[in-house]
């Protein structure tokens, strides 16, 4: 269980910080004091009803129905989440899963996390990755974030797991957001890898929003000139672990049923520890 508090104490242990605001105290990780894992959740299916009791502000953008499972990975990580891609699945109806978490309101956030995907992993043209939001799910799908009024940054892997980074922002060029290169990262299947987000966001109108990503703790891209928002309004105030094929056609479907790992997911307005300065 996670849980969710305000308090100005310093950072306890299996705690991941937000200086100044508060903690998410992440109950559940034995591995690091900044990331929330699997260790305690029951094997089988990883229903909405457990995600809830896991999650603080936990908001259901579901259904997955049976395609969440905890399982037992095959190295040293312990449990994890797996999630399923069915064959033909196009849309997070019909593949992958969605929910969202609030955060308090802020400026800056780090989030991390660990993915892995399974061997055989039919990327097809490409698929959603959970990332840091205003607004929850709001500016995606479609929403234009030109209004300054909240964006999104989740991922997307691209054709033969090419890594880029969605974005809705205030000045998105795309009725759909714009794709930004995270560097010539390309993810293979079979490994873990640990992704981690920086966002920092533009003040008033200035184009000055700071936007990085790390793949495995190495710098892949770096960008100062965003801007995420108009007015200071939209903070960064939610998490949103959106992941399925898609794209709206059956172009973007996998051909066979596919599977993606996830562990070890950190939130905090701090930089993590395995981030070199």
């Amino acid at each position: 269980m996670i849980k969710l508090f305000f308090s100005a104490v310093a950072c306890l242990p299996l705690a991941a910080t937000i200086a100044g605001v508060g903690q998410i105290t992440f109950a559940q990780s034995n591995r690091t004091d900044e990331a929330f894992g699997f260790t305690k959740s029951p094997l089988g299916v990883y229903s909405a009803e457990q995600a809830r009791l896991d999650w603080p502000m936990f908001e259901n953008r579901g259904p997955w129905g049976d395609r969440a499972q905890i399982v037992d990975d095959d190295r040293e990580r312990g449990r994890v989440l797996r999630v399923t891609f069915p064959r033909g699945a196009v849309g997070p109806g019909q593949g992958g899963m969605q929910f969202g978490t609030k955060l308090p309101a802020a400026d800056e956030y780090w989030l991390s996390y660990l993915i892995k995907f399974e061997n055989g992993f039919d990327f097809r043209k490409g698929g959603k990755l959970p990332g840091l939001t205003s607004g929850g799910s709001k500016f995606t799908g479609g929403k234009s974030a030109m209004t300054g009024e909240g964006w999104s940054a989740r991922y997307m892997w691209k054709d033969q797991g090419k890594l880029t980074v969605y974005l809705y922002h205030a000045d998105m060029q795309g009725e759909y957001g714009d794709g930004i290169a995270v560097g010539d990262a390309k993810l293979e299947t079979d490994r873990w890898y640990r992704l981690t987000q920086h966002i920092r966001l533009n003040t008033g109108d200035e184009k000055n929003g700071l936007l990085e990503v790390w793949v495995d703790d190495i710098p892949k891209l770096s960008r100062n000139d965003v801007r995420y928002r108009l007015g200071g309004k939209g903070p960064i105030d939610s998490f949103y672990f959106s992941t399925f094929h898609g794209g709206n056609d059956a172009t973007w479907a996998p051909e066979q049923d596919c599977f993606i790992r996830f562990d070890d997911f950190a939130l905090s307005r701090t930089q993590p520890k395995f981030i070199k300065p």
